[in-house]
């Protein structure tokens, strides 16, 4: 786009950026449409209103119907909202229901407290609902005997222990509902489906997608744009405390599993929760990228496959993005199931800046829009709201909308989804706050973002440290788990507060890289660096390919911890060999360490002093154009000088606020120009490099 389009875009921009309102069940509400029309929404995200005739009611078919295409007719657009709250995957119970032999199924794992000695007969009694396998471990260490066999028609183990000492296991199929998600969702007490089971998926596209399709699927890809899939999970976890650990389970993982990995799904078990038997690392790395693969394939694969067959995009969020062990017991891999989403999301409950800005968790509205600008869509949504200040009876003032929009622009966000409750906010207040965050769309939709460096998701360390438990959530607390988990949020947290835009990669990405110019590229993304947080399980095609990068002059920055074990074997690498490339740099110093350590090549832009507060975001246009956007999300002012790194003839500064643009002239140095801003709290800026 030329410096005039560029320009005419902000100042005129499509109303197609601003923010989407989420409504359920209203969606043929003409004053709804009246009001969201006058107050500049880019349209809606609904659904129809679910009854006890879904999805055969054809008089509720046809109000929705007529709905989504009154708000078409007015030139906004919508999503398609695919659930009866959440989670998506049942249609409001319907496919549970009527085939209950989709319900979820958890392994709950029963390790008995004592050692068991043999030669004897040891009888045991076994936790319901239906033993899949007991077997004895040898304390000595070994793998695990199956003595499954002995139990007798009565359901009870008569075990022939053999000589020497035991630990005895079980594990027994169960429904998942008791203290899950299926009990304890906001929506709903609901049965949940498998995500492993393709057939489950299909009759759940059957009842809903289909239905759409058959009264809207002429506005597939206009009026209509995507569907929005809200926080699928495997739910083989306890949000409250638990009795026994859980494993996700669907009857075929077994045969399986063994296909894929030459050894018993057993095993692997035994390995995820008691650490025991043979090549513990390398089984339990094993059973969770099993897991990852078939939930990734099993749910989201199918979702997405029928938006792309019939015009639309496939959207939605997780469930508890924020932390890294959910990423597991969710999804196997939150990575590989993200990757299957066209425009990916987050969930976003918070809207003070104080807990926007909270660094003991996860930046997730900037590790999500990574997976935007991985696939080459460049569109990733939120569905943001005032949630946590209602929960205690307040409201959100303006600014905190505002400052919401701010936090989500400068991480990558550029769909709203709202389920704000606007209340206290006039019309006219919604109005500018729209235009507000259109106007701002538009400039962050232009080319790409310049990130320069990636940031290696650690998965296989995850899935070796983590161990299920019966805490709430299934939380666990060990060292191993905790310190890759803090290891990764201290590096996200550091490079934003160094204003560096970064993406997300993981180890498939790594190694399908392509070396060149002294820069890791992956289609048109090139990074000059690569972070690795407390990687210390890592694959061996990823090691190699790591002394590639340093022999090419790529940038190398361990957090607290070097690789140690192969995910391939499990066995430790050559600690010396490893050594050569380079020292892991500690969690707590990273964000110190950066302050030396970047230099032009990974930066877009730099801050005269480093400052925590302010978020920034850089794109490149196709024409070598520079748009870049700072974000003051502190509570005080911000005065101060910085240098914008391009070859630019002209500047300009853009107010997203009222539309002005202004042409700029800044003090031209090698490489680039430096300026100074004037940041309130909680306001953005945009600045044009042509």
């Amino acid at each position: 786009m030329d410096v005039r389009g560029l320009i005419d875009s902000f100042k005129e921009p499509d109303r197609r950026y601003a923010i989407y309102q989420i409504i359920h069940g209203g969606i043929a509400d003409p004053a709804l449409a009246d009001r969201f029309d006058r107050c500049g929404f880019g349209g809606v995200v609904g659904n129809i209103p679910y009854n006890y005739s879904f999805p055969d009611d054809e008089d509720c078919w046809k109000k929705t119907e007529d709905g989504f295409r009154e708000y078409i007719r007015r030139g906004m657009h919508t999503w398609i909202y695919d659930e009866k709250g959440y989670p998506s995957g049942t249609g409001g119970g319907y496919v549970t229901e009527h085939n209950p032999e989709f319900i979820a199924k958890g392994l709950y794992c029963f390790d008995y407290w004592r050692v068991i000695g043999g030669p004897s007969v040891y009888r045991a009694d076994v936790p319901g609902d239906r033993l899949w396998k007991a077997v004895l471990i040898p304390v000595e260490g070994g793998d695990p005997i199956d003595v499954t066999h002995f139990q007798n028609e009565n359901g009870v183990l008569y075990v022939e222990v053999p000589n020497g000492r035991f630990y005895l296991f079980m594990m027994s199929i169960r429904r998942l509902f008791d203290g899950t998600h299926a009990s304890d969702s906001y929506s709903e007490p609901r049965n949940y489906i498998s995500m492993s089971d393709k057939k489950a998926t299909q009759a759940f596209i059957d009842c809903t997608h289909e239905k759409y399709k058959a009264i809207l699927g002429d506005e597939f890809g206009k009026g209509i744009l995507a569907t929005f899939t809200d926080e699928p999970s495997l739910i083989a976890w306890n949000i409250r405390t638990g009795v026994f650990p859980i494993l996700p389970w669907l009857d075929s993982y077994p045969e399986e599993f063994e296909a894929k990995y030459g050894y018993p799904f057993v095993n692997a078990c035994v390995a995820v929760v008691l650490s025991k038997g043979n090549d513990v690392v390398k089984r339990r790395c094993d059973f969770w990228e099993f897991i990852a693969d078939s939930v990734a394939d099993g749910f989201f694969a199918g979702i997405q496959d029928w938006c792309h067959q019939n015009g639309l995009k496939s959207s939605g969020h997780m469930l508890e993005e924020e932390c890294l062990q959910r990423h597991i017991v969710n999804y196997g891999s939150f990575f590989r199931s993200m990757r299957r989403f066209d425009w990916p999301g987050i969930d976003q409950l918070a809207t003070e800046t104080r807990d926007l800005m909270f660094d003991g968790q996860i930046p997730i509205a900037r590790f999500v829009s990574s997976f935007a600008d991985l696939n080459g869509e460049h569109e990733v949504f939120t569905e943001f709201s005032d949630h946590s200040v209602r929960e205690r009876g307040d409201k959100a003032g303006i600014d905190c909308y505002y400052g919401s929009v701010n936090w989500h622009l400068a991480m990558g966000v550029n769909n709203f989804t709202s389920y704000y409750s606007w209340d206290g906010i006039t019309e006219e207040e919604q109005l500018r706050l729209n235009r507000y965050v259109s106007r701002s769309g538009a400039l962050l939709r232009q080319g790409k973002r310049d990130s320069r460096v990636a940031v290696l998701y650690p998965e296989a360390a995850m899935w070796a440290a983590y161990t299920p438990t019966t805490k709430e959530r299934a939380h666990d607390f060990s060292d191993a788990i905790v310190s890759v988990e803090f290891s990764f949020i201290r590096s996200s947290w550091g490079l934003l507060k160094h204003q560096v835009d970064y993406d997300y990669i993981d180890s498939s990405i790594l190694c399908e890289c392509e070396v060149r110019d002294g820069k890791l590229t992956w289609g048109d993304r090139e990074y000059s660096a690569v972070v690795l947080p407390c990687c210390r399980v890592f694959e061996d095609a990823a090691l190699e390919k790591l002394f590639e990068l340093k022999n090419a002059g790529v940038d190398l920055f361990f957090v607290e911890e070097m690789p140690a074990f192969s995910r391939n074997t499990g066995l430790p690498f050559d600690a010396e060999l490893v050594a050569s490339l380079g020292k892991a740099i500690p969690k707590d110093s990273f964000c110190d360490y950066l302050d030396g350590a970047l230099t032009r090549r990974h930066l877009s832009l730099k801050l005269e002093e480093p400052n925590k507060d302010i978020l920034s975001h850089c794109r490149v246009t196709e024409e070598g154009h520079r748009v870049f956007y700072l974000a003051n999300m502190g509570d005080v002012p911000v005065s101060t000088g910085f240098t914008l790194y391009g070859d630019f003839s002209k500047l300009y500064l853009a107010d997203p606020m009222g539309g002005e643009v202004r042409e700029l002239s800044a003090n031209a140095i090698d490489g680039g120009c430096e300026l100074r801003v004037d940041l309130e709290c909680g306001r953005g800026c945009f600045f044009i490099g042509l």
